[in-house]
């Protein structure tokens, strides 16, 4: 089964309670469960990395000097092939 569900921390919190229900009921094989929860591990982890990214944000645009951030997702190469 393939649903598409949005993905914030209160869906997180509802696949893992629904991931606790069926192994509960022996609905699902305990290796794709250690694997799905692995993956909302990682989707928690990631959530919590951008929350920590945000507040550093935040507290440099409130300093009194100014520090620029690397966005790394929008960086450019730093030098090209010639």
């Amino acid at each position: 089964m393939k649903t598409l569900k949005p993905v914030n921390q209160k869906s997180i919190y509802h696949s893992y309670a629904d991931l606790y229900e069926k192994i509960m009921n022996d609905e699902v094989d305990l290796d794709k469960a250690i694997a799905a929860e692995k993956m909302l591990s990682g989707m928690n982890k990631t959530y919590a990395n951008e929350l920590k990214r945000a507040e550093i944000e935040h507290a440099l645009k409130m300093s009194s000097e100014h520090i620029k951030v690397r966005t790394i997702e929008l960086k450019e190469f730093d030098s090209t092939v010639e």
